[in-house]
C-alpha cells in the first residue's frame, strides 16, 4: 500500500504548460541516463555551487508550500532489464488529501486490464484493479495522503530536512544540468532505509534564471520551481522516469472532483488494502463517508 500511496503523492510534483514552452530538460536529450551508469559521484560544492544549492532549494520549498492544487498530463516510463512500458494519462491534486491519477499503457491502451486508476477522496485510498475487477481501499491520514522515503522530500519537506536526509548536488559550471530553462539536482541517499527505495535519482526543475526574478516568476506562473522530470533507478536497475507534460496550478478543484467513482460492473469486489475492523465501503457518485 504504501507504494500506491506514494503514487499519489507523486501528484503534487509537476511541471506545468503555458503558452510559451521552454525546451527538454536537458539540451541535448531526454533520455535519462541508462541502466549501466553507475551511481554518480556528487560533484564537490564549492562556495558557488554552495549558495545556488541553498538558493533553489529555499525557492522550492516556498513554491511547492504556495500551491494548493493543479492538474497534469504525465508520461511514466518504467524499463526493467531489456523491458520497457510506457503509459500515458493525467492527474490532479489537491491539499491537504485529494488526488486521481489515471494511466494506460500507451501500445495497448484498450487493454483495460492494464489501466492504472487510483483516487484519493479526502478519506479514502483507491486502487482500482481492472484485471482483477477489484478496488483495494486503504484510510488516509487526516492531513495528507501518506508519506514515502522517496518522494516526500519533493512535496513536504523544509529545505534544510532535504539535505539532512539526502545527498544533494547541483553543478552551475555544466549548462547541461544548470542553465535559463531547468536545473538538475543529483540526489542519492543517506540511509539504508531510504536505499531500499532508490540507489540514485535525478529531479529535474523548471528554473528560469534566478529565484529573486519576479518578471520570469510571474510569466512563467505554472513552470517556475516545479518538476519537469523525476528519474530514479532501484538498486537492481530498474529504472522509473515520470515525464510532466502540462500542468494548471490556477484552476479551482473541488473536494467533490475527487469522489471514487462507482464500480464499471456488478463483477466488481472491494477489500481493504489491511484489515481494520470495519466493512469495506462502496464507492459512489459523491465523496463517501465513514461508517
Amino acid at each position: 500500500m504504501r507504494t500506491r500511496i506514494a503514487f499519489l503523492m507523486l501528484m503534487g510534483l509537476t511541471a506545468a504548460a503555458t503558452a510559451q514552452t521552454p525546451g527538454t530538460p536537458t539540451t541535448k536529450s531526454t533520455e535519462p541516463p541508462p541502466a549501466s551508469t553507475p551511481a554518480p559521484e556528487l560533484p564537490a560544492l564549492n562556495e558557488k555551487a554552495q549558495k545556488y544549492l541553498d538558493a533553489y532549494l529555499g525557492a522550492w520549498e516556498k513554491r511547492m508550500t504556495a500551491i494548493e492544487g493543479l492538474e497534469t498530463r504525465l508520461e511514466l516510463t518504467e524499463t526493467d532489464g531489456k523491458e520497457k512500458s510506457v503509459f500515458r494519462g493525467s492527474a490532479s491534486i489537491l491539499r491537504p488529501n485529494y488526488a486521481q491519477l489515471f494511466l494506460k499503457q500507451v501500445d495497448d491502451e484498450a487493454n483495460t486490464k492494464r489501466w492504472r486508476h487510483y483516487i484519493a477522496d479526502g478519506q479514502y485510498l483507491w486502487d482500482y484493479q481492472y484485471k482483477a475487477k477489484k478496488a483495494l481501499v486503504a484510510k488516509l491520514p487526516k492531513d495528507n495522503i501518506g508519506e514515502n522515503t522517496l518522494l516526500s522530500f519533493m512535496f513536504g519537506m523544509k529545505a534544510a530536512d532535504i539535505k539532512k536526509r539526502y545527498h544533494i548536488s547541483v553543478d552551475p559550471t555544466n549548462p547541461d544540468k544548470f542553465n535559463d530553462f531547468y536545473i538538475h539536482f543529483t540526489i542519492l541517499p543517506k540511509t539504508r532505509e531510504d536505499m531500499q527505495e532508490f540507489a540514485k535519482a535525478e529531479l529535474v526543475l523548471y528554473k528560469f534564471n534566478k529565484p529573486e526574478d519576479k518578471e520570469n516568476q510571474k510569466k512563467f506562473a505554472d513552470y517556475w520551481m516545479l518538476p519537469a522530470r523525476l528519474w530514479f533507478q532501484h538498486a537492481n536497475k530498474n529504472q522509473v522516469t515520470w515525464e510532466f507534460k502540462g500542468l494548471s496550478t490556477q484552476k479551482k478543484l473541488l473536494a467533490r472532483d475527487f469522489a471514487a467513482p462507482a464500480f464499471p460492473d456488478k463483477e466488481w469486489t472491494r477489500e481493504w488494502a489491511v484489515n481494520p475492523n470495519e466493512k469495506p465501503l462502496a464507492p459512489t457518485a459523491v465523496r463517501p463517508t465513514s461508517k
